[in-house]
């Protein structure tokens, strides 16, 4: 499932970010990817002491809005990173790695792109993300995120005018499996249409898909 988080960041925690991005000192993207050839972008060094501030603000963003809980089980997280993507950039057809070699071991079940760039400031470089027989693209506005199975094929479609600016990080969720992700993430729902109806709520229908979910967390979490 693919799920768009509205206003992850503050407007200052962007303007913070955007001060960051125009004085950082980015360097070739194919440093963590070296033998993809269709990856043509630039980054910020995770080995940068300047970037442990930045990084940390994304993830406190991320860990904070309430749909990551619903959505992702977030269990841990990559250090965040921003990419840039200037006219004739791009980052080909791909999937993500599935374990990154950190201590301990991550594995990349969900990948996260936080746009920080406004969708008018530059052309192409939509997020393009095969389902199927279908693509869905993504391009957000400044501040919002977007989470989506690190399982699947994407891509970032050339960049035509202007500069593309995200922050880019992975999570390792509690529920590796993503049909249970969604199947939680839709008790949860069930469960805030009821609670929706204030006074009228059926109280004991609250009590059981409160259970449900627990229940369900319980058996599938990888703990």
């Amino acid at each position: 499932m693919i799920q768009q988080l509205r206003n992850v960041l503050q407007p200052d925690e962007l303007a913070q970010l955007r001060s960051f991005a125009a004085q950082a000192q980015f360097i070739d993207g194919r440093i963590t990817n070296p033998n993809h050839p269709v990856k043509q972008n630039l980054q910020v060094a995770q080995s940068d002491p300047a970037n442990a501030q930045p990084s940390a603000l994304i993830r406190d963003a991320l860990f904070r809005h309430p749909d990551m809980r619903v959505c992702a089980f977030p269990k841990c997280m990559a250090m965040p990173t921003i990419s840039r993507y200037e006219p004739g950039m791009r980052y080909g057809w791909h999937m993500d790695e599935a374990f990154f070699a950190i201590q301990p071991p991550m594995r990349s079940d969900l990948s996260c792109t936080l746009f920080l760039s406004e969708p008018e400031d530059y052309e192409g470089g939509e997020l393009m993300i095969s389902i199927g027989q279908q693509v869905v693209s993504c391009k957000l506005a400044a501040g919002d995120a977007v989470i989506y199975p690190s399982t699947t094929i994407h891509q970032v479609a050339p960049v035509t005018r202007g500069a593309r600016l995200v922050g880019i990080t992975w999570i390792q969720s509690f529920i590796p499996d993503s049909r249970q992700r969604e199947l939680l993430q839709q008790v949860e729902e069930a469960r805030n249409i009821e609670s929706a109806r204030g006074g009228g709520a059926d109280m004991r229908m609250l009590l059981m898909l409160g259970s449900l979910r627990n229940n369900l967390f319980r058996m599938w979490s990888d703990m």
